[in-house]
């Protein structure tokens, strides 16, 4: 079972400390090796175990599950193992939405996935055949087919890596051998302190999530933090479970991270502020399926929030994003 663990707390004045670029290049580069290490640890346990087949891969919104399971891959491919991966996410079905109170609907849910083809997918990799996988397109919000070009085939010791928020759920490995995959869960663990703490860890994925959604999902900020609610209420039902089932907890918060994330965070959040002031705001995207007529679920908490938010941002230091290096998990959400 695995728990939380290695917690990083940093404070500002250890921030800026590390400012100058030949100590942020050590700063950074130490960061980066402590997240390198803990991909290293998993796959070299994996590759000492001739049964398994399968890693699972979960965690929360904006926990960097994506780029943990690309390095994943890669890994076992550079130590001489074939290696494919598949997102859960690609698995969307937009149909028989639940909403809460203030009419969010619940992309969050399990029941929100193809359950079942992605179950019978998983079997038929793991027994060599050739399949192809779904393809989500977030930025239309459709699910589309890969080209049968991009099927995937396993090879008789090859590995096969899935991710998702629900990549821990029992309804994906009960057919499976316990013996033939492993558990991991990943997370950001840390806080961001000033004269008192500033962001913990569901606040470092929210900011993730702000830059993320911006840039990838067409959503601006006080759409995010507007849906936000509902992430947090979803995941609940789901986070203990999960971490409980997990063979392995990877703690992917990266000491320097909040003084790239912090800055484009607090750039997109006076955006949405400025166009809300200018009326010209456009309704958020996580409502379009909404069961309300409602632009937002409740935008006046939202704008609070968003205020809140600039106030604590103010506290960190500016660095450019040029500094991040090309693999840094930090791309999943700063990459335009």
């Amino acid at each position: 079972m695995a728990e939380l663990q290695d917690r990083i707390d940093i404070n500002v004045e250890e921030l800026e400390e590390n400012l100058g670029e030949a100590k942020l290049h050590e700063f950074i580069k130490a960061s980066e090796a402590n997240f390198v290490a803990a991909v290293d640890e998993i796959v070299d346990e994996v590759l000492s175990d001739s049964e398994k087949r399968v890693i699972f891969i979960s965690g929360p919104t904006s926990s960097g599950k994506t780029t943990f399971t690309m390095h994943l891959s890669d890994n076992l491919k550079q130590r001489g193992r074939q290696a494919h991966f598949i997102s859960l996410d690609d698995y969307y079905v937009i149909r028989d939405l639940r909403f809460d109170r203030d009419g969010r609907p619940d992309f969050e849910t399990i029941d929100a996935l193809d359950v079942d083809r992605a179950a019978d997918d998983i079997s038929r990799i793991l027994k060599g055949e050739k399949v192809c996988t779904p393809y989500f397109d977030f930025n239309i919000r459709k699910s589309l087919e890969k080209d049968p070009s991009e099927a995937i085939q396993l090879e008789s010791d090859g590995i096969l890596v899935v991710e998702g928020l629900h990549g821990l759920s029992s309804r994906f490995t009960s057919s499976l051998n316990r013996a033939s995959y492993a558990k991991v869960f990943i997370m950001p663990y840390g806080n961001v302190y000033a004269d008192n703490k500033l962001f913990d860890s569901n606040d470092i994925r929210l900011l993730r999530r702000i830059v993320r959604d911006y840039r990838h999902r067409n959503a601006h900020a006080l759409a995010t933090i507007d849906y936000w609610p509902l992430i947090k209420k979803s995941e609940e039902k789901y986070y203990d479970e999960y971490l409980a089932n997990a063979d392995y907890h990877i703690n992917s918060f990266l000491s320097y991270e909040s003084l790239i994330i912090a800055p484009l965070a607090k750039h997109d959040i006076k955006e949405a502020l400025e166009q809300f002031a200018a009326k010209r705001i456009v309704p958020s995207v996580f409502m379009s399926n909404s069961n309300t007529n409602k632009a937002f679920a409740n935008l006046s908490d939202a704008l609070k929030q968003a205020n809140d938010l600039l106030e604590k941002l103010d506290w960190i230091p500016v660095v450019n994003p040029k500094f991040v290096p090309d693999d840094s998990i930090l791309n999943e959400f700063i990459s335009k």
